[in-house]
């Protein structure tokens, strides 16, 4: 399920009048205006839509040429990640998710992006960042039924409860530099990445320590609404062991408001939509079970334009 592509109408051109010239030019001058036409039919625009914010270069918008480095780094803690386990939902081209594991060392680490070219994208930056493995293949040593059950949920966490909508109207961190961080075989031993929407999988319960999901929900609330949205919720606690971190980088209303048409689906859910942003916090509190919420910071410092937004760290 990744982007797909809208064709604008080409513009259409008389054809030169012809009043003073021969039947032999008016022919030719047909005949240039016909390939002419075919020529800007065969040209035309093409304007890719991200349905899913599945961007091809999001790194580039976000991080931009002058920063380097993701200012969100900055705000993670080392307490989260350190030789813990870790999803990172919606990873893209999982510059920031390896990043994470060499800077912390964190012991296993699952990228889901919703399209496969993304993926694809991230499994390759995973073997440049490992850099020399000796001439070696190396797989990792998690696989993704570690992380997920196909034939039925697992559900050994009965405070994980069903949520219907109608019921609702720092630490220091390490240092920077990852260069001499997490490298070779046991870099690519700890990562994995793979193709899925998170709504179709079924996670084990208590099987990671943090999950990540970096401006992503505004995209599940748009293209299944409020009941995807908390259900996403719901996966996220279950999936966390008791005192896990849930690290929720939600986008603000007026980012909704922009993007909603991309599709009809979500001009629909839309519509219909009570929950808003700034209702998370009570409902991932209140009714999906989350027992503490901290603001990690109302701002990422140092942003490009339009991608401060607030983190928050939700305590299971």
């Amino acid at each position: 399920m990744g982007a797909f592509v809208v064709e604008d109408d080409p513009a259409v051109e008389k054809t030169p009048p012809v009043s003073e010239v021969g039947k032999g030019d008016d022919q030719s001058l047909g005949e240039a205006s016909r390939k002419e036409n075919t020529l800007k039919a065969n040209k035309k625009k093409r304007k890719t839509i991200f349905q899913y914010g599945n961007y091809n270069q999001y790194y580039g918008y976000r991080v931009g040429s002058a920063l380097g480095t993701d200012p969100r780094m900055h705000l993670m803690q080392k307490t989260w990640f350190d030789n813990k386990d870790v999803i990172d939902i919606g990873c893209n081209e999982g510059v920031f998710t390896i990043s994470l594991v060499q800077k912390y060392r964190v012991r296993s680490m699952c990228g889901i992006d919703i399209d496969p070219g993304l993926i694809n994208k991230a499994s390759k930056n995973l073997e440049q960042a490992a850099g020399n493995t000796g001439g070696r293949t190396v797989n990792s040593i998690y696989v993704w039924d570690d992380y997920v059950c196909e034939n039925e949920l697992d559900y050994d966490d009965k405070d994980a409860r069903k949520f219907s909508v109608s019921d609702v109207i720092p630490e220091s961190t390490a240092s920077d530099n990852v260069v001499d961080g997490l490298q070779g075989k046991e870099l690519l031993e700890r990562v994995i990445f793979k193709h899925a929407n998170i709504l179709h999988c079924n996670l084990r319960s208590n099987v990671v320590d943090t999950v990540l999901c970096l401006s992503v929900v505004k995209w599940i609330h748009l293209n299944w609404g409020d009941e995807g949205l908390v259900e996403f919720f719901i996966q996220t606690y279950r999936a966390l062991r008791p005192g896990g971190a849930f690290i929720l980088e939600p986008q603000p209303w007026s980012s909704y408001l922009r993007n909603f048409r991309v599709s009809e689906a979500c001009r629909q859910n839309f519509r219909t939509m009570i929950l808003r942003p700034d209702h998370f916090p009570g409902i991932l509190l209140e009714h999906v079970g989350f027992k503490f919420c901290e603001e990690i910071s109302l701002e990422v410092p140092n942003s490009t334009q339009g991608f401060s937004r607030p983190l928050y760290l939700f305590t299971k």
